[in-house]
Formats: structure tokens, C-alpha cells, sequence
């Protein structure tokens, strides 16, 4: 990697595969550098992937317009550790702490798998609940 490094980046050591034959030739070649905005692009997306768990709404417009929508993660970065902080709606009237559970456990796995970092808490902000307003069709 040539130029100078994003200052928001996160640095650390890639252990080398003990399996692979050439791990003391790999183990001195660099670093690894993942920008916040990875890590929390990473944990947005791992907290959809749980039912009945929405982005946030910004406003009616941008809704309609399809954009404006998005769980809101924030990552600290030190070393090869991360404190996440997410921002979710949930459905109603589904279980808001089972649901927090499980977004914080699978955004835990989903970082630590892909990123390769440890995740020390995941703090979890439930915004709104979501009701489904389709219109009743009254007979008169």
C-alpha cells in the first residue's frame, strides 16, 4: 500500500494461518487497515439481516423517494478491538429485547468474521417502534 494512511482507519496485525507453510515468511509482511466507515457499514447491514429489525426513518419524503432509510452504526476503533453503537426501529409489538439480543450478538459474529476485529460491546439504540398502517376498508 503506497500514500499515507486514512487517519480513521483501524490498524492491525493479520495473525497468519498456523496451517498455511509459508506462515513465518507471511508474518512480517504488513498491516491490515480498516477504515471506521468499513467496520460500520459492516455492522449496519449484520443488523438488518435480523427479522422485524428496520432503518431509521429520516422523513416522509425521503422515504417516498426510497433513500433516507438505514440503521445508523457508529465504530471506535482501537487496536484490534471495536466498541459498535447501532440505531434501529423495530416492529411492533415483536419483543424489543430479544430483538436487541440477537442484532447484538449476530452484529458481534458478523464484524468479528469479516473484519477480523474484536468486539467489545455493541450498544444498541431503538428509536422507534413500527407500526404497519394499511389503510381499513370500511363499508358503509
Amino acid at each position: 500500500m503506497t500514500g499515507t494512511a486514512d487517519p480513521g482507519a483501524a490498524r492491525h496485525r493479520v495473525a497468519p494461518d498456523p496451517a498455511d507453510q509459508n506462515a513465518d515468511e507471511l508474518s512480517g509482511r504488513g498491516w491490515t487497515s480498516i477504515s471506521d466507515r468499513v467496520v460500520e457499514k459492516t455492522a449496519a447491514q449484520a443488523a438488518l439481516e435480523i427479522d422485524h429489525v428496520h432503518g431509521i426513518s429520516r422523513q416522509r419524503i425521503a422515504r417516498a423517494l426510497g433513500s433516507g432509510e438505514g440503521v445508523e452504526a457508529h465504530a471506535s476503533i482501537d487496536g484490534g478491538h471495536a466498541q459498535l453503537r447501532v440505531d434501529i426501529e423495530v416492529d411492533y409489538p415483536a419483543p424489543v429485547r430479544q430483538i436487541t439480543r440477537q442484532v447484538r450478538q449476530h452484529v458481534r459474529d458478523r464484524v468479528a468474521q469479516l473484519c477480523e476485529l474484536n468486539v467489545i460491546d455493541v450498544d444498541i439504540t431503538v428509536t422507534a417502534l413500527r407500526f404497519e398502517t394499511h389503510p381499513v376498508r370500511r363499508v358503509l
